[in-house]
């Protein structure tokens, strides 16, 4: 008995490097690392997370804005 194709989910991009993240929110490369320094005194409202040195934005926040 043959079993049912099943469709694979798309993998799609999930998380944003900071190049990427500016690009989509209209904004410089420069305004969103100032914004996500340790030490900003004006840190961004969008949520972003730190991996191996990284800085990553998730799509779903940034669709939120």
């Amino acid at each position: 008995m043959a079993k049912p194709k099943t469709e694979k989910p798309s993998l799609e991009r999930r998380f944003f490097p900071i190049q990427d993240a500016a690009n989509y929110l209209g904004v410089s490369v420069q305004f969103l690392y100032n914004g996500t320094a340790r030490k900003s005194k004006k840190p961004l409202p969008i949520p972003f997370r730190r991996i191996g040195g990284k800085i990553l934005f998730d799509i779903k926040d940034l669709e939120k804005l």
